[in-house]
């Protein structure tokens, strides 16, 4: 039987968070999450009437047309290691069409992030705060640094919320799995949105245990792209 996966969209834009903030890629959203996190600003990429259903060489035709040879393409959600038996299929074909693969994850997976470790070349994986309505997820996330290997830079969102021990909780989950990997504090918009001198302040907490951390704001909302 075909593989297929329910896709929310493909569309060419510039990655508007993390450490590759700024650089060209294409986005294939996938559809679904196991997690539902308060300050999602996707929530549509849950909505099964929003998506289709694509098969392989479908999803593989659409991305080489408008990527760039190079180029990542971010696959993103939703969650996308949802779908890791279709990216262990598809993703052999992006890379023969010399494109580089960019995962972006709630690192709750690890057993699929295990599966695809020598597939993808970057891992964006999110912290997952419980004071942003998300059930702690230390162990599964030390679990997915581990499958994830070197290709990972961690990333976590802070909130009006956000308690201070979660941000230390965080820097030395990262820190016991790679010293020299990055962290980023990315500041919440809209009505979560914290003081920017409690985020400096959290920033200091994280350089406690980690010399990675930095603050780097999502930036797609603000030059109005997807």
């Amino acid at each position: 039987m075909m593989t297929t996966a329910k896709i929310i969209e493909i569309f060419h834009s510039l990655q508007g968070e993390g450490i590759h903030l700024g650089e060209p890629m294409t986005f294939v959203r996938f559809c679904g999450c196991n997690l539902s996190c308060e300050y999602c600003d996707t929530r549509y990429a849950s909505d099964e009437s929003k998506a289709s259903e694509m098969t392989g060489d479908q999803v593989v035709a659409e991305t080489t047309k408008i990527a760039r040879p190079g180029e990542f393409v971010s696959l993103t959600g939703g969650e996308p290691l949802l779908w890791g038996h279709f990216i262990a299929e598809v993703g052999p074909r992006l890379k023969e069409a010399k494109l580089k693969l960019y995962l972006e994850t709630n690192g709750t997976l690890p057993d699929e992030m295990a599966r695809l470790a020598e597939l993808v070349d970057v891992v964006a994986m999110d912290i997952k705060l419980p004071s942003a309505g998300c059930r702690a997820q230390w162990g599964t996330h030390r679990q997915f640094l581990a499958a994830a290997q070197s290709k990972v830079f961690a990333k976590l969102v802070v909130t009006a919320g956000t308690e201070p021990d979660e941000i230390e909780a965080a820097a030395r989950l990262v820190a016991a799995a790679d010293r020299g990997m990055p962290l980023v504090l990315q500041p919440a918009t809209g009505v979560l949105a914290p003081d920017m001198q409690y985020v400096r302040r959290c920033l200091a907490l994280a350089d406690r245990h980690l010399p990675g951390a930095r603050i780097i704001a999502q930036m797609h909302k603000v030059w109005g792209l997807r």
